[in-house]
């Protein structure tokens, strides 16, 4: 994607990436800035699916380009995504994770565990520094992965508070994704801190709504 080309930090030779940067190159929000991806993040059918899957109407909370260079790209650990968001509600968010390549086990296609959407009390997983998010739900202690290989084009969706996890590139080529994250419509700030919320100036308890995060099914 050229947005992500674009945007991209371009280490000088022999600079270390951080632990965070070697799981992935990440950008969000890149449809506020790129008019081709702005066309695919305010897409109705895409927005019409997350209301469906949650029963609810959906905004746009961000997007999320996820891209890990070819052997380079480090394992994502499992985690949740809806306790890293300042959202006083986490039940009922949505991820559509599209495979702008083929996303391959080689590569780092993603991996879920059924039924870990009803685990509510997690706090965010450090990425770099990750938590054994099996010893903090004991319960899914040996649940088989659900791994999901995928075309170029093709997607999936998944709640918030699903476990996941994405392996490491050993292929000799980049593996793109992008993913658009929805929230239910009257989803509350609740005052964390967030790249996408600090520069707004919400107070607690303000919706989030508005141009930033807008009505798409």
């Amino acid at each position: 994607m050229a947005a992500v080309e674009a945007e991209k930090t371009v280490h000088s030779s022999g600079e270390t990436k951080s632990p965070y940067e070697q799981i992935f190159i990440q950008k969000v929000n890149l449809w506020r800035r790129w008019p081709a991806v702005r066309e695919f993040v305010l897409c109705k059918r895409f927005g019409d699916l997350a209301a469906r899957l949650s029963g609810q109407p959906a905004r746009v909370w961000h997007d999320h380009a996820l891209f890990k260079e070819p052997r380079e790209g480090a394992k994502t650990p499992w985690h949740q995504d809806a306790p890293y968001w300042p959202h006083h509600d986490r039940r009922d968010q949505l991820s559509i994770w599209i495979a702008l390549s083929d996303a391959t086990v080689e590569n780092g296609c993603m991996s879920f565990i059924p039924g870990s959407q009803h685990v509510q009390h997690l706090g965010p997983i450090d990425l770099a520094h990750p938590q054994n998010i099996f010893e903090l739900a004991p319960a899914f202690k040996g649940v088989k992965p659900r791994t999901c290989e995928l075309k170029a084009g093709s997607c999936t969706f998944h709640n918030g508070l699903t476990f996941h996890y994405a392996g490491p590139n050993k292929s000799d080529r980049m593996r793109e994704a992008f993913a658009v994250l929805y929230m239910p419509d009257g989803t509350k700030y609740d005052g964390k801190k967030h790249v996408v919320t600090d520069p707004l100036g919400l107070k607690v308890e303000n919706k989030l709504e508005g141009e930033m995060f807008p009505l798409v099914g």
